[in-house]
């Protein structure tokens, strides 16, 4: 199918639920219940492909960011909301790029709901990003979002080469930055720069399985310093290494990146 008519699909197969705010789909059945966790902009829909193969076995939900969230915190606790409004105890969490700092937030405050880990994409911001995202947030507070999207358009195609479907994501994320107005992208930046602030109260020591899925050696989002950052906080962690597929491996190897997240959660 084409990307349009598997976002169709993905429309009709899961179930679209609003919660103080928040926006979540859910579908399939099952004692076995996986939470996809988006990236930076937020939109469930980015998981079509990876929800689509997985709903005929597993439980799943993955959601939209709401565009008044500013910190870490409040995404874990609408994410909590969310897990108590569809009565699930326990989850296996897939986090890719941002959404798997919030998928670390969320087992460091409430492990017990948290049976695996799967990061994507992904590391931990630190101190030294500190800087570089509260320019950006101060940046983006008198830019207006016209401009902002001209800006993101070849970043996002960076973060995703040789993915055929590009342009029918960065239409997504259009939407999605139109949705929330300049505000929510700021916001978006906010929650970064929290994680950035607070990354070293994240302590090690939760027990559970975790995988790592990530590109060797051209991600352009994501350094070696906030992976290991990432490692550091579990050192049993699996890692699946690409030789290639940059930031968003879903986008640009999506069947091998479906293969090893099912084979992990088997």
């Amino acid at each position: 199918m084409t990307i349009e008519e598997r976002a169709a699909e993905f429309g009709r197969v899961f179930a679209r639920e609003e919660l103080n705010g928040w926006t979540y789909y859910s579908a399939g059945k099952g004692e076995d219940v996986v939470l996809l966790l988006p990236g930076g902009v937020g939109i469930g829909i980015g998981w079509l492909d990876l929800a689509l193969a997985l709903h005929d076995d597993h439980r799943t939900i993955t959601v939209d960011y709401p565009p008044f969230a500013t910190t870490m915190s409040e995404l874990v606790d609408g994410l909590l909301a969310v897990l108590e409004a569809e009565g699930v105890d326990r989850v296996h969490v897939v986090g890719q790029s941002a959404g798997g700092m919030v998928a670390q937030v969320l087992v460091d405050q409430a492990p017990d709901r948290v049976a695996s880990l799967v990061f994507s994409g992904t590391g931990l911001y630190g101190p030294e990003d500190v800087d570089r995202l509260a320019g950006k947030l101060a940046a983006l507070r008198t830019t207006p979002l016209e401009e902002v999207l001209d800006t993101a358009r070849p970043t996002l195609r960076a973060a995703w080469p040789g993915s055929a479907d590009a342009d029918f994501w960065i239409a997504q994320v259009e939407a999605a930055y139109r949705r929330g107005g300049r505000d929510g992208v700021v916001n978006s930046y906010a929650y970064l720069l929290d994680l950035a602030r607070t990354s070293g109260d994240l302590r090690p020591g939760w027990q559970g399985p975790v995988l790592l899925l990530a590109a060797d050696d051209d991600d352009p989002l994501v350094t070696a310093a906030h992976q290991r950052r990432l490692l550091d906080l579990h050192p049993g962690c699996e890692v699946r290494s690409f030789p290639d597929g940059g930031h968003s491996l879903l986008l640009t190897r999506p069947a091998e990146y479906i293969a090893a997240v099912r084979e992990f959660l088997g």
